[in-house]
C-alpha cells in the first residue's frame, strides 16, 4: 500500500510540475525548436510553468489552463529567445501572478 501511494504521488507530481509545451505553428520537425530551450529554463528555475510570453515587445496571451500552447511563429522567423527570471520580469512587465518571461525576437518585425 505504501509503494503504490508513494508511486502515485510521485507520478502526481510530477506530472503537475511540468511546464506548458508551447510548439511552434510550423511542419512536424519544426514544431518543437523552441520546447527544449524552455524546458531546460524551468530546470534552472527561471521560469515557472506558466510563464509571460513577449514576442517582438508585445504579449502574448494564452489560455494559462491549457498543456499544449500554439505560438503563432514558424522556426524560421525567430532571431532569438530569451528568457528572464521571475523577479526580473516582475519588474519589468510588473505582472503580479507572473512565473517568469519568455521574450521572442523575431526576423519580421512590425512596427
Amino acid at each position: 500500500m505504501k509503494q503504490t501511494l508513494l508511486l502515485f504521488s510521485s507520478i502526481l507530481a510530477l506530472g503537475c510540475s511540468h511546464p506548458h509545451a508551447f510548439i511552434l505553428n510550423d511542419f512536424e520537425k519544426n514544431k518543437y525548436f523552441v520546447l527544449e530551450s524552455i524546458n531546460h529554463a524551468f530546470e534552472k528555475d527561471q521560469i515557472g510553468r506558466s510563464p509571460f510570453i513577449v514576442i517582438d515587445g508585445n504579449p502574448f496571451n494564452y489560455n494559462k489552463k491549457q498543456d499544449t500552447i500554439l505560438l503563432p511563429l514558424k522556426k524560421s522567423d525567430i532571431l532569438s529567445l530569451d528568457f528572464l527570471n521571475k523577479n526580473s520580469s516582475r519588474i519589468i512587465y510588473n505582472d503580479k501572478e507572473n512565473d517568469g518571461a519568455i521574450i521572442i525576437t523575431t526576423k519580421i518585425q512590425k512596427r
